[in-house]
């Protein structure tokens, strides 16, 4: 089974294995797999969801039911803030887009080379505009 084991997210995150698995009782949705042995496996996703907890617990000196309940908001998309910053992310995004497309074009002599946006951004983009 693939992914990352406690060891190595606690090297990433900078704490003891027993903070990440009082993580793991008091936060349901983050659950990793576990292999034959019972060792846990961590995916992109779980580690992930650790580094966001770790920093509102450690950097924005939140409870760990408040980092809970905030992540919550974030996965259910019902934080107005969290959508406030993904739409000026995704702006920032495009906008580098486009000049990373001219800058290509003028170092290829004019010839078009375009770095596009997943479809589903496309249709996105265009319906907002």
């Amino acid at each position: 089974m693939g992914g990352y084991h406690i060891g190595a997210v606690c090297r990433i995150l900078g704490v003891k294995p027993h903070i990440v698995r009082y993580w793991e009782r008091e936060i349901p949705f983050l659950s990793p797999q576990k292999d034959r042995s019972g060792r846990r496996s961590y995916s992109d996703y779980d580690l992930n969801t650790l580094v966001r907890i770790r920093h509102l617990l450690y950097e924005r000196k939140y409870t760990l039911q408040g980092a809970k309940e905030t992540i919550w908001r974030e996965m259910t998309g019902k934080d107005p803030d969290a959508r406030a910053r993904i739409a000026s992310i995704r702006a920032d995004l495009i906008r580098i887009s486009v000049k990373l497309n001219e800058s290509m074009e003028r170092l290829s002599g004019g010839i078009p080379i375009l770095v596009s946006l997943k479809p589903a951004d496309t249709r996105e983009q265009n319906r907002g505009e």
